[in-house]
């Protein structure tokens, strides 16, 4: 797996305010997956695999995302199934969606 070189429809690298995490994709894969590049978690690579925001709020108005994930690289064998790094990576994944909301690039699936 090798980060993207240049920008593609799902690079951010030149929009990022911190460079905590980057695009990735491997030939032939017809999907990318996010390496992140620092702290405890800097070489995990993982991929989102299902993404669905709740359909009913929260008392505070927040709306909960749901999402799954697939681990492609753990060089560092770190826990990937803790409640950290889900938070980590949910964090990441809200930076994603936001930057792609107001490029107009997210789809809905019902």
């Amino acid at each position: 797996m090798k980060s993207q070189k240049e920008n593609s429809a799902t690079d951010q690298k030149k929009k990022q305010k911190n460079k905590r995490y980057a695009f990735a994709q491997r030939e032939g894969d017809d999907f990318s997956c996010v390496r992140l590049l620092e702290g405890e978690y800097n070489g995990v690579i993982y991929k989102y695999d299902k993404v669905a925001f709740e359909p009913k709020p929260l008392d505070s108005g927040d709306i909960p995302l749901r999402f799954t994930y697939d681990i492609m690289v753990n060089p560092k064998k770190v826990d990937v199934e803790s409640m950290d790094f889900k938070n980590y990576i949910g964090d990441i994944l809200i930076e994603i969606v936001e930057q792609q909301l107001k490029e107009g690039k997210v789809e809905f699936n019902g």
